[in-house]
């Protein structure tokens, strides 16, 4: 894999640029849907530039840790991405959709030590993040929370540790009612694309 792409995956060209050489097709289309979804997120809080460009940056490779060897994604790509020298997007993808919960209910090792949460406006990128990747489905349609779990309930099972989690992260942000409206703008039927 070229070092040249994962050093220029701090903004958004070039984390889709990585995502697009190192996803499989089904991964690249859920990354391009989390992205859209990051974007209309973005527009709906009105982030500034820079803000707006951390979230497109993360949402691009959040799932990049699929493309990697190892045996946990969110900790996988962060891990590269720390090393192409994105911290800041590091810390995202490795928290990205409630990963703390899922590597705890898989026995995984703990991520927190290794990578911070992300605090401040992070925490809230982070939270936008999450609503853009449970409203995007598998193959990168718009979906909303039911049609999330249900889709993933089916490819994994019910048992599965990523169900367990996504159940978490749903309560989690719906617990916010500021997020909880979001969610609903955003996966509203009609919502623009």
């Amino acid at each position: 894999m070229s070092t040249a792409l994962w050093r220029g995956a701090g903004d958004p060209r070039g984390a889709h640029a990585l995502c697009e050489a190192v996803s499989s097709a089904r991964r690249y289309a859920h990354s391009r849907g989390v992205a859209q979804q990051a974007a209309r997120a973005a527009r709906a809080r009105a982030l500034d530039p820079d803000a707006r460009r951390l979230l497109l940056t993360a949402a691009w490779v959040h799932d990049i840790g699929y493309a990697l060897p190892g045996s946990f994604h969110a900790r996988d790509g962060a891990r590269a991405l720390r090393r192409a020298g994105h911290e800041d997007v590091a810390r995202m993808v490795a928290h990205h959709s409630n990963a703390a919960a899922r590597a705890h209910a898989a026995g995984i090792a703990p991520i927190d030590g290794e990578f911070p949460r992300p605090a401040g406006r992070n925490a809230a990128l982070l939270a936008l993040l999450d609503v853009a990747d449970l409203l995007t489905g598998a193959d990168g349609e718009r979906v909303d929370p039911a049609g999330r779990l249900a889709g993933l309930v089916e490819r994994r099972g019910p048992r599965s540790p990523s169900v367990r989690a996504l159940v978490d992260n749903v309560n989690r942000l719906g617990a916010d009612p500021v997020t909880r409206s979001l969610i609903e703008q955003l996966s509203a039927p009609g919502v623009a694309a």
